[in-house]
C-alpha cells in the first residue's frame, strides 16, 4: 500500500503540474488558418467609339482576374489575433484597366502583387480593442463590412474612390458594445501608404530628414465610424475622415464623410449609401479638366436590392440564384455626373457555402452628363474606382477556401 502511495505521489509530482499548466496555458498559437480565393473575369464593352485614326477603341472581349487573394490568420495568444493577406488583383491585365473606361484602377501596372493587409489586434476587453498595421480605414459601410468575395455585384460602388482606402496606422474599435448593438472605430493613419487613385492618395510623397521606415511626410489621416446594428434586419453607420491631399492652389485640406445602411430578411437584401469629399485635388476623373488647379467637391450615392430565390423557397437547392439591381451615381460639382445602372444575377453552387463557388453575371448601363462626358472622348479619360464609362457585360467565376 505504501509503495502504491509513493508511486502515486511521484506520478502526481510530474503529472499534476503538467495538467495545471495545460489548463492555464491557453496561449498556444491556434493557427495559422490559410484562406484564399480567385475571381476570374471576362468583360465586353459596347459603344466605346473611335479614335482619331478611325479605329475602334474597343479591344474586344477581355479576360483577367478581378481578385486573387491568399492569406493567413490566427490567434497568437488569447486576445491577440493576426491577419495577413496578399493580392494579385487584375492579374494578366496590362495597364490600369481592362478596357477603355473599364477597370478597378486600384491595382496598377498590370496587376502587380501587393501585401494589402497585415495587422495585429489586441483585445484585452471586447469594448476597447486596438488594431495596428495595414488595413481598411473605418469609413464606408460596404467597404469595411463586406469582403471582396461576398459582394452582391462584381465591383463595389464608385464611392470607394472618395474613401481613404487601406493604409498603415492604429485604430481603437469594438462591435456591439456591452450588448447595445452600437459599434465604433477611430484611428490615425499615414497618408503615404494609401490605395492608389483615391481622393486621399493622389501623389502623396514621403518626406525627408530620416531614413528607412522612419521616412514619413508628417501628414496623417484620421478616420472614425459609429454604427448601430439590429442584427441581420438593419445595420446603419455614419463615418468620416480628415486628411490631406496633394497641394493644389495653396491648400491640401481634405475631408470626407459617409452614411450607409444595409440589411435583409428571408432572402431579401438591400443596401444604400452616400459619400462626399470636399477639397479633392483635381485629378483626372475628379473634374474632367486636365492640368487644372484648385480643388473640387465630389459625391457618390448608390442603392441596391437583391432577392435570393432559394432562401425565399422559390427554387430548389441546386438552383440557388439571386437576381440583383443597383444604381450608382458619381458626381463632381460643376463638372457633371457618371451613372452606372447594374442588372445582375448570382448563382451559388452550394447554398450551404455560397461564396466557395459562385458565378456572377452583370450588365452595366453607363450614362454621362455635363462636362464630365468630355473625359471619355478622344483621348479616353479615366473613371472613378469601380466606374464604367461605357455599357459593359461582365461574367465572373469565383472559387475559394
Amino acid at each position: 500500500m505504501k509503495k502504491n502511495l509513493v508511486a502515486l505521489a511521484v506520478a502526481a509530482a510530474f503529472v499534476v503540474p503538467g495538467v495545471a499548466f495545460a489548463s492555464t496555458s491557453s496561449n498556444r498559437d491556434t493557427g495559422p488558418v490559410v484562406f484564399g480565393y480567385a475571381q476570374i473575369t471576362g468583360a465586353q464593352q459596347f459603344g466605346t467609339g473611335y479614335n482619331a485614326a478611325g479605329t475602334s477603341n474597343s479591344s474586344g472581349l477581355i479576360f483577367g482576374a478581378n481578385r486573387i487573394r491568399l492569406g493567413f490568420k490566427g490567434e497568437a495568444v488569447p486576445g491577440v489575433t493576426y491577419f495577413i493577406q496578399g493580392a494579385w488583383d487584375n492579374a494578366g491585365i496590362i495597364g490600369d484597366g481592362l478596357n477603355n473606361g473599364l477597370g478597378s484602377n486600384i491595382a496598377t501596372k498590370g496587376g502587380q502583387a501587393q501585401l494589402i493587409d497585415a495587422w495585429v489586434n489586441y483585445a484585452p476587453v471586447p469594448f476597447a480593442q486596438l488594431q495596428v498595421g495595414k488595413f481598411k480605414t473605418p469609413e464606408g459601410l460596404e467597404y469595411t463590412s463586406v469582403a471582396g468575395n461576398e459582394l452582391t455585384f462584381i465591383f463595389r460602388n464608385m464611392g470607394q474612390s472618395l474613401l481613404p482606402g487601406r493604409s498603415a496606422g492604429a485604430m481603437f474599435h469594438a462591435d456591439n458594445v456591452m450588448g447595445t448593438g452600437v459599434g465604433y472605430a477611430v484611428g490615425i493613419f499615414d497618408n503615404t501608404s494609401l490605395d492608389s487613385y483615391t481622393a486621399f492618395s493622389n501623389d502623396n510623397t514621403f518626406g525627408g530628414g530620416q531614413s528607412g521606415l522612419l521616412n514619413g511626410n508628417g501628414k496623417y489621416i484620421t478616420s472614425g465610424m459609429l454604427s448601430y446594428s439590429m442584427g441581420p434586419l438593419l445595420t446603419a453607420e455614419v463615418s468620416g475622415s480628415l486628411g490631406t491631399a496633394r497641394t493644389w492652389g495653396g491648400t491640401d485640406d481634405l475631408t470626407s464623410w459617409n452614411v450607409g445602411l444595409s440589411g435583409g430578411m428571408m432572402g431579401i437584401k438591400y443596401g444604400a449609401g452616400y459619400t462626399r469629399t470636399n477639397g479633392t485635388s483635381t485629378i483626372g476623373y475628379m473634374n474632367a479638366v486636365p492640368n487644372s488647379v484648385g480643388t473640387v467637391n465630389a459625391s457618390d450615392w448608390h442603392a441596391e436590392l437583391a432577392a435570393n430565390l432559394h432562401e425565399m423557397t422559390l427554387t430548389p437547392d441546386w438552383l440557388d440564384v439571386e437576381p440583383a439591381v443597383r444604381y450608382d451615381q458619381y458626381h463632381v460639382t460643376g463638372a457633371g455626373t457618371l451613372g452606372n445602372a447594374t442588372v445582375g444575377v448570382n448563382y451559388f453552387v452550394n447554398p450551404n457555402n455560397p461564396h466557395a463557388a459562385e458565378i456572377q453575371l452583370n450588365y452595366i448601363l453607363a450614362t454621362r452628363g455635363g462636362s464630365i462626358n468630355n473625359a471619355y472622348g478622344y483621348p479616353n479619360g479615366t473613371v472613378p474606382i469601380n466606374g464604367m464609362a461605357y455599357n459593359t457585360l461582365m461574367l465572373q467565376f469565383q472559387a475559394g477556401f
